[in-house]
């Protein structure tokens, strides 16, 4: 259930009448079930609205078919961030969650300049990184927390001078906001990251008691299982640049006020939770500078791409992009959700946490190595098929 704080009259009435003191006591006598509910209808009725409306959201979507990374082959609406921000919006407000709240108000500055990128036209990389890192500066002052450890000897010491630690912050929060948008490339990747990510954010939270926490991962969970629920496999509606960026700014100040809120839990097993998108861009980034390429430049050599074109060419031409993209999207869910369950088990565990972040990360490098060597064998074989 979403937990709420008694903040409101009606609340503090029920305290003084049934003599309660706790949290525990006010979400068991109030139905919080209700919220989630609101959260479900308010995303769905949006989407579905788009969904029946399109033709009216199409102005600008045609331009991104041309795109580098793009995979799909008709114009989609790019404002699935908007029904998602609804839907938060409305149970953040139900909840009486004022972590949440603040937070939302830090999201703004990135949620804008994404809903113009996904409405209007492009905006510079420069622009969009410099907003992500105003996003994170605001989170910063408003909740008067920033990144003091990492469980790394040597790194820890810098972290414990203010002006380090907050560059560090800001760093880190700004990438993962990039880095949520970076694996937004396959119908229901993004939200089977972003479900899977609350979901063990969420349970951490309830393990230690932080019920703030567990309410605004379960109403980013709903919201997102809504957009699941209309976007696959067809991909209807894409979660576009206002909703990746958005979630991304969240998902990263979930793991900052855990680290600040629990000294026990691990910084590995907070990086296992998030190791997908994380581990998907730095690769990327490498990759691409060892190549020559500029870090920036958007390419179809992400691990979820790969995937997709192994598909079609394993298929030989049974199936198409269509086909293919969802269940390239559906064979990564083990990929993303593993390292999560890790994380929540191993919380604090620093060793075994450090130890599952080694694996995963070695087991994603050899398996795109697998990915890439099998999909050249069967170009070879003539097995190819266009999927470019």
């Amino acid at each position: 259930m979403v937990a709420r704080q008694p903040g409101n009259m009606i609340e503090r009435a029920l305290i003084n009448v049934a003599g309660c003191r706790s949290r525990l006591d006010i979400v068991n006598m109030i139905p919080n079930e209700f919220v989630l509910l609101l959260v479900l209808i308010s995303t769905l009725a949006p989407l579905l609205y788009i969904e029946k409306n399109k033709g009216i959201f199409l102005k600008r979507a045609e331009r991104h078919i041309s795109a580098k990374q793009a995979v799909h082959m008709v114009a989609t609406p790019r404002i699935g961030g908007i029904p998602i921000a609804i839907g938060i919006l409305s149970g953040a407000l139900l909840s009486d969650n004022i972590l949440f709240s603040g937070l939302l108000w830090t999201t703004l500055p990135i949620f804008l300049v994404g809903l113009f990128e996904d409405l209007r036209t492009d905006t510079p990389p420069l622009l969009r990184i410099g907003i992500a890192a105003l996003s994170a500066l605001l989170a910063v002052f408003l909740l008067n927390i920033h990144i003091t450890r990492i469980d790394v000897p040597g790194f820890d010491f810098l972290m414990t001078f203010t002006v380090v630690g907050i560059a560090f912050t800001i760093f880190a929060s700004t990438g993962m906001t990039h880095a949520m948008n970076l694996i937004d490339g396959l119908n229901g990747l993004s939200s089977a990251v972003v479900i899977a990510v609350t979901s063990s954010f969420g349970l951490i939270a309830y393990k230690y008691g932080h019920s703030d926490l567990m309410g605004m991962n379960a109403i980013l969970c709903v919201a997102f299982l809504s957009f699941m629920f209309v976007n696959f496999p067809k991909g209807k509606i894409f979660l576009g640049d206002a909703g990746a960026y958005s979630v991304g700014h969240l998902i990263a100040w979930n793991a900052v006020v855990l680290l600040n809120r629990e000294p026990d839990i691990s910084a590995f097993a907070i990086l296992l939770v998030v190791l997908w998108p994380v581990t998907d861009t730095l690769f990327a980034m490498i990759r691409r500078f060892v190549t020559g390429i500029s870090v920036s430049h958007p390419d179809k050599l992400h691990y979820h791409h790969v995937l997709m074109r192994l598909v079609l060419l394993l298929s030989r031409g049974s199936i198409g992009k269509k086909e293919a993209n969802p269940i390239g999207s559906l064979l990564s869910w083990p990929f993303i959700a593993l390292p999560c369950i890790a994380g929540y088990f191993l919380a604090e565990e620093p060793s075994a946490a450090f130890l599952a972040v080694l694996f995963f990360v070695l087991a994603y490098v050899l398996s795109y190595h697998l990915l890439v060597r099998n999909a050249l064998k069967f170009r070879r074989k003539r097995f190819y098929y266009e999927v470019d």
